[in-house]
């Protein structure tokens, strides 16, 4: 069982960003936050009162009755179900899908060896560590695909431990406040003769679709009907269960081309919906049921027509034809799959359940905003793919030994399975779509702050809330920087657990006017409701701030001038997300000049303070910079502060002259290999205390930490600096 350990907080955002060495400093100092072990804000549990109902087009909690919530994340692609193309398993003879798997290996090994194999992949591939990355970048909904073989054996005899991987999911999801949705990727037979589904056609897909077609039909749908009503009857009243998703992508690659009309292919894909869906509410009547559209909203029916209760409408979108956005079809095709389902006007959530903008990060974050902006829920597909830099996955594998089904011995295959859960972050997709994840649990997720001085920085924009004309307008997020009294808000704690913000501008307390606008203006001389907000944990990095007065969240209205009001239902986004920084009147400016001025340029050696070992140029700078030495020795172990006039450093290494770089396109370790400066050779210097700094990448704005769980390299990887882990003492080579 995972131990609720301290989920990270602060983001701090350097170089035009001020002050940085104190806010670093004040935030962990005022957040309690010590060393590297207990520095991560715990996540909150779903309850039973976070229980998902769809309420017309929208999602609520406590059974419908509650909060909205937009369910935002990703697929839990490639662990239960395996396509080749993104996963560590090789095409070979006769073996090209997850059944081509199972008839094999228990071919060569038995059944019962064949389990033992397939469950060692499934073991490593999604581990406790892959939850915890979810709900750090902010996914609150996992969409987790099964295959009826999961659940049964070749004969559909229900296994003896059919669920215990699936408890085990959603059991991990949710004491992180993560959603997940049940998703049958592969039906008994086969829904598409796809490799997705399980069971791969090559060219006659149709023909492998024996779940629609052929004399098994009727047979594979009763065990289709029977595993949903055993799935139902587990998950009932599970609040951590979003819903379930009936059949991904039906007919699939064939769906134009079946030979069938549109009103034959419909008819019989929503008879099936009915009759699952009637099977599921005669043993749970509470969850949400989710159909899927292949591939538009026309192709699917309006509810009423089957007095359909308490369902989500699913779209999967992907445009190949614009890899690159070039034309900017990946935004434009997706826009038409909007507008089809504002047309149709189905009183349902909508949910787009897999999609992929391909290569160009511009584009996905548009489009994530895209249908942020539309109201939609949404899981990119997928969480983890292999290779690098591969926009399929938001984690990427590099290097991975492919495993032969049909020639690798058993402990080959055990040895390269045993590998499957290495994984690093794909960095720049992760950034482009951080900002429009929601974050997990909002509701109970409640972001304790000590009394003081703060100010608060809008992710929608970057930039700085301020009481504008001394107090007298709105507040708004328009200050490139933290500048005094004006963007001061003194915090309050409340006896109810709400806080109020009194402004450095005038003194007077923050008030929403939810009889005008619902803008933010500092007007009050005393609390009452219009001055209370709740203080919420949108991630590890943000914060929103919920107005008693309305039950809205405050967002920065970038169409408005960046005013701050009180208006939006749920934290849909950038625009409902803020940072909360300690302020400190002394700091405004560029505190970068500070750390600039102490550490000078020279040379240095530098110790971890993770470990007391002292940093090294590795094999004479031809391997990675680690933390290894009991002592500093000589050349390796020397590095020469530049100093960039930009108020960052480079470091070059005296084992071979080279300059140290954020190797980012790989695993974001440090190596000396550069001949000259540029981004990735660049580092901020940030004070933490009198002796120690801690350095922020250029390249990929991570800071560098000293990895003690791969032999103290130095990889820029974290998102702040959370303890020992991230610091580093200076010393002055004489």
């Amino acid at each position: 069982m995972w131990s609720k350990t301290l989920k990270r907080i602060g983001k701090f955002v350097f170089g035009a960003v001020l002050g940085a060495s104190l806010v670093l400093t004040n935030m962990v100092s005022s957040l309690g936050l010590t060393g590297h072990e207990n520095t991560e804000a715990q996540a909150a549990e779903i309850s039973t009162s976070d229980f998902l109902k769809a309420d017309g087009k929208l999602i609520r909690k406590n059974w419908g009755t509650g909060e909205t919530v937009y369910l935002r994340g990703t697929n839990a692609g490639g662990y239960l179900v395996q396509e080749f193309w993104m996963c560590p398993t090789q095409y070979s003879s006769g073996v090209n899908c997850e059944m081509d798997i199972y008839r094999t290996l228990t071919n060569r090994f038995g059944e019962a060896k064949m389990r033992e194999l397939v469950n060692l992949y499934q073991d490593n591939y999604w581990t406790e560590k892959d939850f915890d990355n979810c709900a750090e970048m902010g996914v609150n909904c996992i969409r987790l695909p099964i295959w009826y073989m999961n659940l049964v054996d070749f004969n559909g005899n229900l296994l003896n431990n059919a669920f215990d991987r699936i408890d085990w999911f959603v059991r991990e999801a949710g004491e992180r406040g993560i959603y997940v949705i049940l998703d049958m990727h592969g039906a008994p037979g086969s829904q598409n003769g796809s490799d997705h589904s399980g069971i791969d056609g090559g060219d006659q897909k149709q023909a492998a679709s024996q779940f629609f077609w052929g004399s098994s039909a009727a047979a594979n749908q009763n065990l289709y009907y029977a595993l949903w009503e055993k799935i139902a009857s587990r998950y009932k009243g599970n609040p951590t269960v979003a819903g379930y998703d009936l059949l991904n992508e039906p007919y699939c690659t064939y769906r134009y081309n079946s030979g069938y009309s549109d009103n034959e292919l419909r008819t019989q894909l929503w008879n099936i919906y009915d009759k699952a869906y009637n099977v599921i509410r005669s043993v749970d009547p509470d969850h949400m049921i989710i159909m899927e559209s292949t591939w538009d909203a026309v192709d699917l029916p309006n509810p009423d027509r089957y007095g359909w209760k308490n369902v989500m409408y699913e779209y999967h979108n992907y445009m190949y034809d614009d890899y690159d956005n070039a034309n900017g079809k990946q935004i434009s095709n997706m826009q038409n799959k909007l507008d089809g389902i504002t047309r149709a006007n189905y009183n349902v959530p909508s949910y787009m359940g897999e999609f992929c903008y391909m290569n160009n990060y511009d584009a996905w974050s548009a489009g994530v905003k895209l249908l942020n902006d539309a109201g939609l829920n949404w899981t990119t597909w997928t969480y983890k793919v292999t290779g690098s830099n591969n926009n399929w996955g938001l984690y990427n594998q590099p290097g991975l030994e492919s495993v032969n089904i049909s020639t690798d011995s058993e402990s080959t295959i055990r040895s390269k399975w045993g590998k499957v859960g290495y994984s690093v972050q794909n960095t720049r997709l992760v950034n482009a779509i951080k900002a429009y994840l929601p974050g997990t649990n909002q509701s109970t997720a409640s972001l304790k702050a000590e009394n003081g001085d703060y100010y608060l920085t809008s992710a929608a924009n970057g930039q700085v809330v301020c009481a504008e004309n001394s107090g007298a307008a709105p507040l708004a997020a328009v200050r490139e920087s933290f500048g005094g009294a004006w963007e001061t808000l003194s915090l309050v704690n409340n006896s109810d657990g709400t806080v109020s913000l009194k402004s450095g501008a005038n003194g007077k307390y923050i008030c929403a006017v939810i009889d005008e606008e619902n803008q933010l203006l500092a007007r009050s001389e005393n609390i009452g409701t219009w001055e209370k907000f709740h203080l919420v944990r949108i991630n590890n990095e943000q914060c929103a701030l919920k107005a008693v007065a309305n039950g809205k969240y405050v967002k920065a209205d970038l169409d408005n001038k960046a005013v701050l009001k009180a208006s939006s239902d749920s934290v849909a986004g950038a625009w409902e997300a803020f940072t909360l920084t300690k302020a400190d009147q002394s700091s405004s400016g560029n505190g970068q000049e500070e750390v600039k001025e102490t550490l000078k340029e020279g040379k240095y050696y530098l110790t971890a303070t993770a470990n007391g070992q002292v940093v090294c140029a590795e094999e004479g700078g031809a391997a990675a910079i680690a933390a290894t030495r009991a002592s500093y020795g000589g050349a390796w172990e020397t590095f020469y502060v530049v100093g960039n006039g930009d108020g960052t450093i480079s470091l070059k290494s005296e084992a071979n002259g080279k300059y140290v770089c954020a190797v980012i396109d790989s695993i974001s370790e440090l190596l000396p290999r550069s001949g000259q400066i540029d981004t990735w050779e660049k580092f901020i210097p940030v004070r933490v205390n009198e002796n120690q700094y801690a350095l922020q990448s250029m390249a990929n704005g991570k800071y560098v930490k000293a990895d003690l769980n791969n032999g103290g390299r130095l990889v820029a990887v974290s998102e702040s600096v959370a303890g020992a882990w991230e610091t580093f003492t200076f010393t002055v080579i004489d």
